[in-house]
């Protein structure tokens, strides 16, 4: 296992500490410290390019997620120790090139483009956990939809399901601790909530969130061969509020 410490721009130390540990013949984990940070993300998503674009051909494939990186290399072109000195080269210059705040909590900024408008459909309708949420906080569920809504999310990681894309950091005053008995069905384009994040669930599957509503966007798109996500990690999303029949009107459109 390798290991440095990062520096900031006055030669100081800061407490952003990455190790690389080698999991199989072809992979490396480069790991930071376990939080949600909008900065450290930044600076994984930034080395990850960095990685791919400067080792070309040595990478097959390249995964991040809250404040983990894995690195698929080719074994026939590099050896683990050499890419392990080839990755602590480029990440202790990495963060150089970064712009963005100091401090854990910066404005959100995306790497990857624009951000993602999501409608919402805050549906109270289905008995779903809206109302839930809303006395649980001690406020209304207008200002659940408001305080939901008005943030600004950041893309940490994919998995669960495919295109399930865990979103965060929700406004505190909705922090709840995930349901003690899971759902066995949620809907598929459900939108939830859990702890410090927001998610949508892309198909139908168990859940243990708290659902306050539902999109009618597809959150992937599988076509040739190809499968592409709606929302990529490192991208920015912002929710808004849509009527019951607009909800219906763009779920028509999208199926003719």
């Amino acid at each position: 296992m390798s290991s440095y410490q990062e520096s900031d721009t006055n030669g100081a130390e800061n407490s952003t500490q990455l190790t690389i540990e080698v999991v199989a013949e072809n992979a490396l984990l480069l790991s930071w410290q376990a939080k949600i940070s909008l900065t450290q993300h930044n600076k994984i998503i930034t080395l990850q390019a960095m990685i791919v674009q400067q080792l070309g051909e040595l990478i097959i494939e390249t995964v991040a997620s809250y404040h983990c990186l894995m690195v698929y290399f080719s074994p026939q072109l590099s050896t683990s120790t050499q890419m392990i000195d080839k990755i602590n080269s480029i990440a202790k210059n990495h963060h150089a090139s970064l712009e963005i705040d100091k401090g854990d909590t910066p404005k959100v900024k995306s790497l990857h483009g624009d951000c993602i408008k999501i409608p919402v459909y805050y549906d109270t309708e289905q008995e779903w956990d809206l109302a839930d949420v809303a006395k649980r906080c001690n406020m209304s569920m207008d200002d659940v939809i408001k305080q939901h809504s008005a943030e600004t999310y950041h893309g940490y990681a994919l998995g669960f399901t495919p295109g399930f894309c865990y979103l965060a950091s929700l406004p505190e005053s909705l922090h709840l601790p995930r349901k003690s008995s899971p759902r066995l069905k949620v809907p598929q384009g459900a939108i939830a909530i859990a702890e410090q994040q927001s998610a949508i669930y892309p198909i139908e599957s168990p859940g243990g969130w708290h659902i306050i509503g539902q999109t009618p966007l597809p959150m992937y798109e599988s076509k040739n061969g190809q499968f592409n996500t709606t929302i990529n990690v490192g991208q920015n999303v912002q929710f808004y509020a849509i009527t019951k029949a607009e909800f219906i009107a763009i779920q028509q459109g999208l199926q003719t």
